[in-house]
């Protein structure tokens, strides 16, 4: 007999390779929030959550200044990039409070009404639920708000993560795996025990929230009972409760998604830790198809010079990807030894190495791409890992910041590496979001206040694309830039 859990999961397995386009409810959702005249603040724990929308801003600075010119924009949307998941619990709640300081202060002068996203990770890695907490913290005492609930959308369809009985899956080879049969649940710093969200919820909080406590939001709700039904469970919720919303398609969250605005509309206030594609659906996001070479390639003058791409995560899917790009394009590999960077008496020489190599090879025209050694090194303590990446991230923004050509273009793999080049290694201060180059995968083009300004810079998730989706979009935007 087959059942409604069944018919969900061929649902998911047929539609995979497809996205689907606008929505009928997406136009409906942008003129509610236009008229709402509210925005959504993006708190961006890595740069990668970008991944779903376009012809919006990114600012990597929190400071009333820079606040106040992405709040000045007309677009019901802003991205504040934190980087917060390669931080240590203190800094990222330090982070987290600062940003509500400053937006509170900035929204006021402007009139501006607002709802905050935590978007995260959609294979369940980041600072949960310290984020929520601390954002639920600042806000009471800023803008004396009730926080209602927060929901829990790791749903990213882009990258074939989906929701179902309450339990989030990521779907491999056409099989669909609970995520803590992954290698994500293992991450030496995020690591968790179980799929199944109420229970996520409370290994997490260690026991704050219990499982029975947390509410849920079922595909059932939402599309036998649709907006109204969904509207009333968000309008009994109090306490700032944890709420899991299932979704396998964006249609899914498009009904959840004005629903929200309606329980906004009447003065509920929520928090959100997410993914990337509720950003989309709440947003109004009308659907953009995948940018061409010409696109990707705007703003470029650097056609003498070589491309570079940067790769620090050490996913099993990272380390495939690079080398199919290896083996399939002429591309000039230089390698950053992990063992020698983590050695306080090597450090020094193995930077300077790899930095002499790397100009030489950008400034020859030569197609470049510079990445970690593939062994993992692991240390006793979360504290310790989460510094290790901080080291070996630190060692590739110096070699980036070493450069003294402007490559024709740059593409950065990983979360951690993406946010530390974009910020630390290209100065970037504020962004504009182009679209995307691949599902998931976003492109940004950098401002005039960065280092090497008005350049394209491709932002690739660590867990994100099949095994030749790094080489097809090198290819692509090769074929618009080369000789």
């Amino acid at each position: 007999m087959t059942t409604k859990t069944d018919m969900i999961f061929q649902e998911i397995i047929s539609n995979s390779s497809t996205l689907q386009g606008d929505t009928p409810l997406r136009k409906t959702i942008f003129s509610k929030l236009k008229e709402l005249n509210h925005k959504l603040i993006v708190l961006d724990d890595d740069p990668t959550g970008v991944q779903t929308v376009h012809d919006v801003s990114v600012i990597t600075d929190w400071d009333k200044r820079w606040i106040r010119k992405g709040l000045e924009e007309d677009t019901q949307v802003l991205y504040i990039l934190t980087n917060t998941r390669s931080y240590e619990p203190e800094k990222a709640a330090r982070i987290n409070t600062e940003i509500i300081e400053n937006l509170a202060v900035v929204s006021k002068e402007l009139n501006v009404s607002f709802t905050i996203i935590s978007r995260s990770d959609s294979t369940l890695r980041g600072h949960y639920p310290l984020e929520i907490s601390v954002l639920e913290k600042a806000l009471t005492e800023k803008l004396d708000w009730n926080i209602d609930g927060h929901l829990i959308i790791p749903a990213f369809f882009e990258g074939n993560r989906y929701t179902v009985n309450n339990t989030h899956y990521l779907l491999v080879n056409q099989n669909l795996v609970p995520v803590n049969n992954t290698e994500f649940a293992k991450d030496a710093v995020f690591g968790y025990s179980t799929a199944y969200l109420p229970d996520y919820v409370q290994e997490k909080s260690e026991g704050k929230f219990t499982s029975e406590q947390v509410l849920s939001i079922s595909i059932e709700d939402i599309r036998s009972g649709g907006v109204d039904q969904v509207f009333s469970i968000l309008d009994k919720a109090s306490g700032n409760v944890p709420i899991v919303v299932n979704a396998i398609n964006y249609q899914d969250l498009d009904v959840v998604s004005l629903a929200l605005l309606k329980a906004i509309e009447r003065g509920k206030h929520f928090l959100f830790r997410t993914a990337a594609s509720l950003v989309k659906s709440l947003g109004g996001f009308s659907h953009k198809p995948f940018l061409e070479a010409k696109e990707m390639a705007q703003g470029s003058d650097g056609k003498n010079f070589g491309g570079l791409l940067v790769v620090g995560s050490h996913t099993k899917l990272t380390t495939e990807q690079l080398s199919d790009l290896v083996s399939e394009v002429h591309i000039r590999p230089i390698e950053l030894n992990v063992e020698m960077i983590l050695e306080k008496n090597q450090r020094k020489d193995e930077i300077q190495r790899a930095a002499q190599l790397l100009e030489a090879s950008i400034k020859n025209g030569d197609n470049t791409v510079l990445y970690t050694s593939r062994t993992v090194i692991k240390a006793v303590s979360k504290e310790e890992n989460l510094q290790y990446s901080q080291i070996i991230s630190k060692a590739l923004v110096e070699l980036v910041h070493t450069l003294t050509v402007k490559p024709k273009f740059i593409m950065a793999k990983g979360g951690i590496t993406s946010s530390d080049i974009a910020t630390s290694g290209l100065g970037i201060k504020k962004a504009k979001i182009l679209g995307q180059a691949a599902a998931g995968v976003p492109v940004l083009l950098t401002g005039e206040e960065a280092r090497i300004k008005n350049t394209t810079y491709i932002v690739f998730p660590g867990n994100v694309g099949q095994k030749n989706t790094i080489t097809e979009i090198f290819k692509k935007i090769d074929s618009e830039l080369g000789d």
